[in-house]
C-alpha cells in the first residue's frame, strides 16, 4: 500500500488524515517572522477578539507569492483529487492567529462544528420518519486542510476530532459546543503539519495560552462552479492562471473555476457508469 492509499483509507474511516512535516522547520519560523508583527497590531487594535485572521490571503501584497506556492502544493492537490475527485477549487484561504488567553482557561473548547457551511448543520431540527444509522462513505463536498506553525500541545491549545462523526448524525446543542466530548480525540501536531478534513468532521479548537501566538494556514476547497468566498483576480493567481493554459494543466485552471469542457467529461464518466450497471444485471 502507497503513502497515498495510506491517507485515503485513514481519511474515509475517520475524517481526517494528517501530513507530517508539510512545512519545515526553517519554512515554519521564516513564515512566523514575517506574520508576528502584523497579528501583534491586529490583536492590539481589538484585544477583546478571540482571533484575527488575513482572509483572502493571495491578495496580500507580501503573503500572496508565498501563499500561491502553498495552494499549489503537489502532495496535497493529489490527496484532494483522490478524495473529492476532479472537482476541485478553492473557496478560500487565510491566516489565523490566536492570542494567548488567561491562563485560567486552559483546556477550554472553543466551540464544536462542522465546516459544511450550507449542508450537514441542515440536519439539527430536522423530523427523520426513521431510524437514522450510520451512513455509507461518500467523496466530501468541501475540504479544510489546516497547515499549523507551531507544536500543538495542551498548553497551545490542541485541534480536537470526533472520529468518524462524517459518517453519522451526531449534533451537539448548542448549550454543549464548548464541553469535550465523550467521543473527541485531541490530536499531537508539531510544527510545519497539516491535517486535512472532511466537511463533515465534527470538530473545534482549543484556546491558546500560550504567550505567543498560534497561527494556521486555512485552505478550503469546494466543487468547480459552486460561489467562492475569494476573489481570483489578483497579480498571483494571474500568473498561475497564464501559467497553467501555457501547459494546459486542468487541475490547476480548475482550482480557480476555469474549466469548459468539464460538465461533457463528466456525462461521460457517467454514462460509463450507467452502462457498467446495465451489464452487472443478471
Amino acid at each position: 500500500m502507497t503513502n497515498l492509499q495510506r491517507h485515503i483509507e485513514y481519511y474515509e474511516c475517520n475524517g481526517y488524515t494528517i501530513f507530517r512535516n508539510f512545512y519545515t522547520l526553517e519554512k515554519v519560523k521564516a513564515l512566523r517572522v514575517l506574520l508576528d508583527p502584523d497579528f501583534v497590531q491586529r490583536h492590539a487594535k481589538n484585544p477583546d477578539s478571540w482571533r484575527a485572521t488575513i482572509k483572502d490571503i493571495l491578495s496580500h501584497k507580501t503573503l500572496g507569492p508565498i501563499m500561491g506556492e502553498h495552494i499549489l502544493n503537489t502532495e496535497m492537490l493529489d490527496f484532494a483529487e483522490s478524495v473529492m475527485g476532479p472537482y476541485v477549487q478553492l473557496d478560500g484561504m487565510e491566516i489565523s492567529g490566536y492570542p494567548m488567553v488567561n491562563i485560567k482557561k486552559k483546556g477550554e473548547v472553543s466551540g464544536w462544528h462542522r465546516d459544511a457551511f450550507n449542508q450537514t448543520e441542515q440536519w439539527t431540527d430536522h423530523n427523520f420518519s426513521y431510524k437514522i444509522v450510520p451512513r455509507h462513505y461518500t467523496p466530501p463536498m468541501a475540504c479544510n486542510y489546516l497547515t499549523y506553525l507551531q507544536d500543538m500541545t495542551y498548553e497551545s491549545g490542541p485541534l480536537r476530532v470526533i472520529p468518524g462523526s462524517h459518517l453519522d448524525y451526531t449534533m451537539i446543542p448548542k448549550e454543549k459546543i464548548k464541553d469535550p466530548h465523550p467521543r473527541e480525540k485531541l490530536i499531537d501536531l508539531k510544527a510545519g503539519d497539516m491535517v486535512f478534513t472532511h466537511c463533515d468532521l465534527l470538530h473545534t479548537g482549543t484556546v491558546n495560552t500560550v504567550n505567543k501566538i498560534r497561527y494556521f494556514i486555512s485552505g478550503y476547497f469546494c466543487r468547480i462552479g459552486l460561489p467562492h468566498r475569494d476573489t481570483f483576480e489578483t497579480p498571483v493567481i494571474e500568473k498561475i492562471l497564464a501559467d497553467a493554459h501555457l501547459r494546459n494543466d486542468r487541475r490547476i485552471l480548475r482550482l480557480f473555476g476555469i474549466d469548459e469542457g468539464f460538465h461533457k467529461r463528466q456525462q461521460a464518466a457517467w454514462q460509463k457508469m450507467i452502462d457498467d450497471d446495465k451489464r452487472a444485471l443478471h
